[in-house]
């Protein structure tokens, strides 16, 4: 072999190892392929009209409301929380197995499953999730949760608690109505293109703009049957005042007796017979007389 091939052999060599190297340089091994990739990998969450998690399934309505098992109005806070999950969770590498069943979820879009798989978690500081058979370790950057805590869908917990689900643009009718003090009672109606307050002349339009919207942040700590609070308390005495709300969505319609006792104040709801707890401060800005909505009041002018 003369030298001029064994220098030309050489420098292929070289070449070739070159080429070897710049290969897996950008296509490095399917091992360290999966990770920062996203877990869910889906395209446009918008689009996302259902997700069931062991067995509970959580649907949009056309309304826009998420309702759980067909009966139970779903906390936007829980869905922003999966959304937000859907979006951020990233594989880290790929792994054998997983510590535990965990939570089987299925996301859809227009009534088809677009992602099928399951996700666990060890403690606080590692999760896993199975997606087509494969395993893999996964995290939300930044986010210190447990995966599997988040969800962990069930009715109690993932139920919308406000009581007044209305905005400035859908209540049609709200009535106050006060068993003791009748002269104080409020009903506000709307009346194209604003709304009226019964008994008020002077309309203090951002009084009622400030009222309307206050409503959704009523809510009660927990929804429940409370046999005892109805059977000793409701059926026996009349509540301190009744408000009935009618919105443009008949479903948020509500009805609800009002009960104060030292320092809580109780709701009871007769459409589901439920009873609830509410904030007091809440309660002292939601229970108004129809001169709150004067702008006459004297009041207002000596302020």
């Amino acid at each position: 072999m003369t030298n001029k091939l064994k220098v030309l052999i050489g420098v292929n060599i070289i070449l070739v190892s070159a080429i070897v190297f710049s290969v897996f340089s950008v296509f490095p091994l399917q091992s360290n392929d999966v990770k920062g990739k996203p877990f869910f990998n889906l395209a446009d969450l918008s689009q996302v009209n259902q997700f069931d998690i062991n067995g509970q399934s959580i649907v949009r309505l056309e309304d826009g409301r998420w309702v759980m098992n067909g009966k139970v109005d779903v906390s936007p806070m829980f869905v922003g929380r999966v959304f937000q999950a859907m979006q951020q969770t990233q594989i880290i590498e790929n792994k054998k197995s997983m510590p535990t069943d965990g939570k089987d979820i299925t996301v859809y879009v227009a009534s088809t499953p677009v992602f099928t798989g399951t996700i666990a978690s060890e403690g606080d500081v590692m999760a896993y999730g199975n997606r087509n058979g494969e395993i893999f370790s996964i995290e939300m950057p930044g986010q210190f949760l447990n995966l599997e805590e988040l969800f962990d869908a069930n009715e109690k917990d993932w139920r919308d608690k406000t009581v007044f689900r209305t905005s400035w643009r859908t209540l049609k009718n709200f009535e106050l109505t006060y068993n003791r003090n009748p002269e104080n009672d409020v009903n506000i109606t709307f009346k194209d293109p604003f709304y009226s307050v019964q008994n008020v002349k002077a309309l203090d339009s951002a009084a009622v703009y400030q009222f309307v919207t206050s409503l959704p942040r009523v809510q009660v700590d927990q929804y429940e049957v409370r046999n005892s609070f109805i059977e000793d308390t409701v059926k026996k005495y009349r509540p301190f005042c009744e408000i009935i709300m009618e919105d443009l969505v008949a479903d948020y319609n509500a009805e609800v007796f009002i009960y104060p006792f030292d320092n809580k104040v109780f709701a009871y709801f007769p459409n589901s017979n439920e009873v609830g707890t509410l904030n007091t401060k809440v309660v002292q800005d939601l229970l108004v007389s129809w001169h709150f909505f004067d702008a006459n009041d004297p009041r207002k002018k000596n302020r």
